[in-house]
């Protein structure tokens, strides 16, 4: 009996040769198509920035509570509610790396976000703290 395996279509035990397997998985054409992050990570130098960009928001929020009776308190509710949201989206973006991964989960998480809001906002509604 002759050999009729080549180096690229082994035979099996019968001396039949097979076809190659076709692949189950899809092979990722683009960063959007590959399993979990879509860009790298941020530097250590990076989250050092992030890190004192947190710590100066906290200074300017510290820095609000001595202005209490100068500035209106709208503003300073304002302010607060805008160094809260800043403070945030750096955590959820670098920390949690919210930024690296694909573009599903974000919109997960935003959806889960604005979902607790609306709830939020229902609940006070009701019970007449807020409108």
């Amino acid at each position: 009996m002759a050999d009729t395996t080549t180096a690229t279509e082994p035979a099996d035990d019968m001396g039949v040769e097979l076809e190659p397997a076709p692949s189950d998985l899809p092979v990722p054409v683009t960063p959007d198509e590959d399993i979990g992050e879509v860009r790298g990570y941020a530097t250590p130098i990076q989250y050092v920035q992030v890190a004192v960009i947190l710590c100066v928001l906290t200074a300017l929020e510290v820095w609000m509570y001595y202005l209490e009776g100068d500035v209106p308190n709208g503003v300073v509710t304002a302010l607060l509610l805008l160094f809260a949201f800043l403070k945030f989206f750096l955590v959820v973006s670098f920390y949690m790396h919210l930024r690296e991964d694909k573009p599903i989960f974000r919109r997960l998480f935003v959806l889960g976000l604005v979902a607790a809001l609306v709830l939020y906002a229902i609940v006070l509604a009701t019970f007449q703290l807020i409108f």
